[in-house]
């Protein structure tokens, strides 16, 4: 499939089914397993939740629901979810995790195998606004605490602000009183809650091995102007999602509470996707998506991170169980990517996405400037998916990798020249230049064409065939129009 990184989930129940005593041997299989590969490895620790649940505690924790209390819904119906107010349960998850990475430092310290870890699985109570147990309602009732407080003037985005700034920007009260009752403070006293036993196990996990550290967010569908009827992974309403996960308008808890997590990030499976983008690029500074889509539009939406956001990774979930044609796109996109990486250590300039509603964009590269439209079918229409990216190596020289596509150029003294156009392709440990194309191939020297992936129409039935095997890498050189005489 032409990955380079493998995402796989280490489940605490099985790595401690006895209090105190590990079974390494899965994490033991999967470092040597991509080693085999020639793969690197991000494990997913699913320690108290997982999808907002505490499906993956060992079996020692789910049975003593006195030591490691449940949260409450206000039903009075316990769900099949710890506490995040229980000392215990963060401890025990915090012990746990210690000694997963020290085991990780150990064996795999020198060959680097495992790259970052993800802590904990998309957070949240579901089913409430809040966690309303015993000890969720005595942390309600006090004086919100100063942690708290000083996130308030932080820099990021964070909701309540205003319904504070009402009130008087109070410091000293219940969370009640200072951002009065309702799903927001619900949301964001969940997010605090949650924050702080994400940080005791993330910095207890860094103190044995200090690898970078990321959590994940089950978005919210409103936020992003989207609404998922009936869709598992969406929601309207903190509790149809899971409250208190780290999401952008909670994001100033998180950031404040939880120093020792390197990134948040968005499972992205719907909605405004580059604005979800920008809104976790300004939380953490970065981007990885470890949950998104695995269709084409999953890959044109990924073509978007890489080359508009500079993101460091894409995961699309359940990848082990991809097959053709629906994985057609994923894999030619990931063997388009091994080539530009082996071309360049430049980053992206640009990336494009294409479709019915988007058919054309305008990028700047540099003194230049493209035109992306859908490549036509020859039929009287066009096909249905266009997306790439677009990388410049110097002044006038660029790498483009994408599929189902035409690029024209301007420069300021009118339309720009293509002077050189070659086909990239891999070799051993390398790339080579698999052709230079010709006037047929780049319509007359005219435009940039990344042929589609998709089937031709049945109609078309165009007498003079086009070459549509290429390897989705380009390597194009502009110039300026001549002068006039």
């Amino acid at each position: 499939m032409n990955l380079n990184t493998v995402l796989a989930p280490v489940a605490w129940g099985q790595f401690e089914p006895r209090e105190g005593h590990y079974d390494f041997a899965l994490i033991d299989q999967l470092i040597a397993t991509a080693r085999q590969h020639d793969v690197k490895l991000i494990p997913l620790w699913f320690g108290s939740w997982k999808n907002g649940r505490s499906t993956y505690v060992p079996s020692w924790v789910r049975g003593d629901a006195e030591r490691f209390p449940r949260a409450e819904m206000r039903s009075g119906e316990h769900r099949e979810c710890v506490s995040p107010f229980s000392d215990e349960i963060g401890d025990a998850d915090a012990t746990a995790f210690a000694a997963l990475m020290s085991h990780i430092r150990e064996i795999d310290e020198h060959a680097g195998t495992v790259i970052m870890v993800q802590v904990e699985n998309e957070v949240g109570i579901l089913g409430d606004t809040r966690d309303r147990s015993a000890l969720a309602e005595a942390a309600y009732t006090q004086d919100v605490p100063a942690d708290v407080i000083s996130a308030l003037t932080a820099p990021h985005e964070l909701r309540i602000r205003d319904a504070w700034a009402a009130r008087g920007k109070q410091t000293a009260g219940s969370w009640a009183e200072l951002f009065g009752d309702g799903p927001d403070t619900d949301e964001a006293f969940m997010a605090a809650a949650y924050a702080r036993h994400l940080e005791k196990v993330a910095a207890a996990g860094k103190a044995e091995y200090s690898l970078p550290l990321f959590a994940n967010a089950w978005l919210y569908t409103e936020l992003y102007d989207e609404v998922a009827e009936g869709n598992p992974a969406g929601g309207q309403q903190p509790g149809v999602y899971p409250s208190g996960g780290p999401l952008p308008h909670v994001g100033s808890i998180w950031a404040s509470l939880a120093p020792s997590l390197d990134l948040f990030t968005p499972d992205i499976y719907f909605g405004d996707f580059p604005q979800i983008c920008k809104d976790y690029q300004a939380l953490s500074g970065g981007l990885l998506i470890p949950e998104m889509r695995r269709d084409i539009a999953g890959v044109a939406d990924g073509f978007v991170a890489l080359g508009s956001f500079s993101a460091i990774g894409l995961s699309p979930f359940g990848i082990d169980t991809t097959e053709a044609p629906e994985g057609d796109a994923l894999i030619d996109a990931y063997g388009c990517l091994d080539v530009l990486m082996r071309a360049t250590t430049s980053p992206p300039v640009a990336g494009f996405r294409l479709d019915e509603a988007t058919t054309e964009q305008t990028i700047t590269l540099g003194e230049f400037s493209a035109t992306v439209r859908r490549e036509p079918n020859r039929v009287g229409g066009f096909y249905d998916w266009g997306y790439g990216l677009v990388v410049q190596e110097s002044e006038d020289t660029f790498l483009v990798v994408g599929r189902g596509a035409l690029l024209s150029f301007e420069s300021p003294q009118g339309r720009a020249e293509l002077v050189k156009v070659e086909e990239l392709k891999a070799a051993g440990d390398g790339v080579e230049v698999y052709r230079e194309l010709n006037g047929d191939e780049t319509e007359s020297g005219s435009f940039i064409v990344l042929p589609s992936l998709q089937t031709r129409p049945a109609s078309d039935d165009y007498h003079i065939p086009t070459i549509r095997r290429r390897s989705g890498v380009l390597r194009f050189t502009l110039a300026h129009p001549p002068a006039a005489a």
